[in-house]
């Protein structure tokens, strides 16, 4: 594979293919954290960046002197087109005979020109950039957390100080949940939904969720009255010698997850795991609080924790950028933020 390239007098600018992983993973060793997960494994880094004809999903900048580089942005995919873009691992040296170079913004700047994404987002960014991204025309907000809670555990060893109002108490018999477990099965069920309801092809979606290195995800085709209406993709998360669910990406919006939330809960009560929690953006608040779960901000004293790796009980607030604050709808899996660290 040809990597596309771009000069002008002050830097070069290409996207990677697989002779500049090494590159990367070293960039991102000395410059971003030393023992960074990324720079040290190979495979993960792989599979998350490395297409199957060879293309790097990260754009480069090199110093056109020295050769050096000098600025990486990396990004992941959802579809084929590259329509719709997450942007990860955006970093840019801090040399003073470098800053001339304003590579940080040339990266993003190239990336858009040449993949004139419909939608660009990332998840994880930091609370000081946010002046940053609204400078640059991007919308700011914090994700949501929710959560539901197994009412049949008096002693809780993850969550602190649970809310009551999230203690799951109904059932229906109208919805179900069927087990996914190969591409054909994940295929035939997203093939049952309008892709706009998705904005994620099955090709993603085997890729990112079956086919996961180091992690063991659940895939739940949903189903109402016997109808697909979604797919829900989640892990269980172990601490204290306890358990959780966490989920990590749905395809079906709302109407899965009011699905879904009865059968799911029905396997926390029977598998006797704490709760079900969901970290998201986008999506319609109130109807979540009536499928059954609480907003963790809604109790100043509630701490559902983020990190479980290692595990640290404290609350933490995911930041975020979109360019489509009206239409966007983010999880946890979209973008780099559920991965070993």
């Amino acid at each position: 594979m040809v990597a596309k390239t771009s000069s002008d007098p002050r830097l070069i600018l290409r996207f990677g293919d697989n002779a500049d992983v090494s590159i990367v993973a070293k960039f991102i060793e000395e410059h971003w954290k030393q023992g960074h997960i990324l720079s040290r494994d190979r495979e993960l880094f792989e599979y998350m960046y490395l297409e199957k004809d060879g293309r790097l999903n990260f754009v480069i900048a090199f110093d056109p002197q020295s050769s050096e580089v000098i600025a990486i942005l990396g990004y992941i995919p959802s579809d084929a087109l590259h329509s719709r873009i997450s942007l990860s691992m955006w970093k840019s040296r801090s040399d003073a005979h470098l800053r001339k170079y304003k590579a940080g913004l040339a990266v993003l700047r190239f990336l858009i020109d040449e993949l004139k994404p419909k939608s660009i987002f990332s998840t994880g960014i930091s609370a000081d950039t946010r002046d940053v991204y609204k400078f640059l025309g991007y919308s700011c907000d914090v994700m949501n957390h929710y959560v539901i809670v197994n009412k049949q555990i008096d002693e809780f060893k993850i969550v602190k100080n649970p809310p009551v109002a999230s203690f799951y108490l109904s059932e229906s018999a109208d919805s179900s949940l069927a087990v996914i477990n190969s591409d054909e099965e994940l295929c035939n069920a997203v093939s049952k939904l309008e892709f706009t309801q998705t904005l994620k092809d099955s090709d993603y979606l085997c890729h990112r969720y079956l086919y996961h290195p180091r992690f063991k995800y659940e895939v739940r085709e949903v189903l109402l009255n016997d109808k697909t209406v979604g797919v829900l993709f989640f892990r269980r998360l172990f601490a204290n010698d306890r358990s959780c669910i966490r989920i990590i990406d749905v395809v079906g919006a709302e109407i899965c997850l009011k699905s879904a939330i009865g059968p799911l809960a029905q396997e926390m009560l029977s598998n006797g795991d704490e709760y079900v929690d969901l970290l998201s953006w986008g999506l319609d608040g109130d109807q979540l609080k009536e499928a059954g779960f609480a907003d963790c901000r809604d109790f100043a004293d509630c701490v559902v924790p983020e990190y479980f790796s290692p595990f640290s009980q404290t609350i933490v607030d995911r930041w975020l950028f979109t360019n489509l604050p009206d239409t966007e709808i983010i999880y946890k899996g979209d973008g780099d933020q559920d991965r070993p660290n």
